[in-house]
């Protein structure tokens, strides 16, 4: 099984147990570019750099004398922080001032004309506002831009190897960051540039979770395409496989497509149906693989699917009803009298109107939780027998805990694939239910 973070947040890198991957760069130059802009010592050389360029700027130079020392106090203030570089920092700080600005001034001077000097009048903020003055100048925006540009493009990144003091890195860094990157198999990225191994910097970034999304649905491609050609040539089915894909597609179409929507909508339905199944069952079972992870333990997935089910749920009752008849179908026939009807009716359409969406948010959440939570559950009971305080007893007593954890884990990996059946069951039924639903009158 693999760790819960592989299961619950994508990033860029396959990880594998560190024997099976080792990183064995030897200089800086070897490293990929958004591990060098992470750096503490590329950091401080691009930091320089800025500064330098604006002092060309005219920027005043006692604001600046400390503006590098302040920046990287605040790089160390938490995790969130961390490896900022000073352009971030700049823009950050500035957007946070001008929405305090923008509250201060709503609460105690509503009929200022300039709203960031009426706070500045109460709160200077003099570390910040040298920034805040380059921004609402054009001029000097053009060129803070400019500045950016280039000192986050390639040409600066290889000036950093050949120009930096500081670009021959200390053997003891490199075999610190080989440590990090042990284990970890980079993914290429020829589309897109990296932020660091979590998030992107700019353009379109391949994940993890991506790649196996593809490979679940080239998987699911060749499988239908089998599937349809044998059933194509009328023969009764044969073989093992055959029987159990036909006998799968059955018992979609008897059991989701046409209780949750009726024997004459069940067929036009089928495709998606069988897809949505498909694709999460094999999105799920992926998590059962050592060392790959579950897609559908990310949000981003799992709310991908239900907006697809919302975005044909709601199409299929406008092309059914019309706009107006769509929004009238939303609240069911209660049968009330029109001195009831009068002061029910329009407050459960506005509790269907808003469940309407609520429903499809649940829907994602769903899926998420029960696939990422199990996840969770059995590294908990493992972790009960390789944990420190676990090693620290006596050996037959560690043994027991740790055997007993194993076991646990075992045996829980097999309702595990249980759950995984279930949640595709469950999430495909639901996605028949809403589309049934917004095609007929309640």
């Amino acid at each position: 099984m693999a760790s819960d973070i592989l299961h619950i947040k994508d990033g860029y890198f396959f990880e594998v147990p560190r024997v099976l991957w080792r990183s064995h760069r030897e200089t800086a130059s070897a490293f990929p570019a958004w591990f060098v802009r992470l750096d503490t010592d590329y950091q401080s050389w691009e930091a320089d750099a800025m500064i330098s360029s604006l002092t060309e700027m005219e920027v005043d130079s006692l604001t600046l004398i400390a503006l590098k020392s302040t920046w990287q106090a605040w790089q160390h203030e938490s995790a969130k922080t961390a490896g900022w570089p000073l352009d971030a920092y700049l823009e950050k700080q500035a957007a946070v001032t001008l929405a305090d600005a923008s509250k201060w001034a709503s609460e105690n001077a509503p009929k200022a004309s300039d709203s960031y000097q009426a706070y500045l009048s109460s709160n200077p903020r003099p570390a910040i506002d040298w920034f805040i003055q380059v921004q609402k100048s054009p001029e000097k925006l053009a060129k803070w831009n400019a500045v950016k540009t280039k000192i986050n493009g390639d040409e600066f990144l290889q000036a950093y190897h050949t120009e930096s003091p500081n670009r021959e890195w200390s053997k003891e860094k490199i075999a610190e960051y080989n440590k990090t990157l042990d284990g970890k198999i980079l993914i290429p990225q020829p589309f897109g540039t990296q932020k660091n191994a979590y998030e992107a910097e700019s353009g379109f970034c391949l994940s993890r979770y991506m790649i196996i999304e593809l490979v679940v649905s080239v998987l699911a491609i060749a499988m239908f395409s089998w599937l349809a050609r044998r059933v194509s040539t009328g023969q009764a089915p044969k073989g093992k496989a055959w029987n159990a894909l036909e006998a799968m597609v059955k018992w979609v179409r008897s059991d989701i497509a046409v209780p949750a929507m009726g024997e004459h909508d069940a067929d036009k339905f089928m495709p998606l149906l069988w897809t949505f199944f498909v694709f999460i069952l094999g999105c799920n079972m992926m998590g059962m693989i050592p060392w790959v992870g579950s897609p559908t333990a990310a949000f981003g997935t799992t709310f991908a699917l239900a907006a697809i089910v919302f975005a044909i749920g709601v199409g299929m009752g406008l092309k059914t009803f019309g706009p107006v008849g769509f929004l009238n179908n939303i609240c069911p026939e209660l049968g009330l009298p029109w001195y009831l009807a009068f002061w029910i009716v329009p407050l459960m359409w506005v509790i269907e109107f808003f469940s309407l969406f609520i429903k499809h948010m649940v829907l994602s959440v769903r899926l998420l939780m029960n696939m990422g939570a199990g996840h969770l559950v059995l590294l908990g009971i493992l972790g009960i027998g390789i944990s420190v305080p676990s090693a620290m007893m006596s050996t037959p007593a560690w043994g027991a805990v740790a055997t007993i954890s194993v076991l646990g884990t075992t045996v829980l990996s097999l309702l595990e694939l249980l759950v995984a059946f279930l949640q595709a069951y469950l999430f495909t039924f639901l996605a028949a239910m809403f589309i049934g639903s917004s095609m007929h009158h309640h």
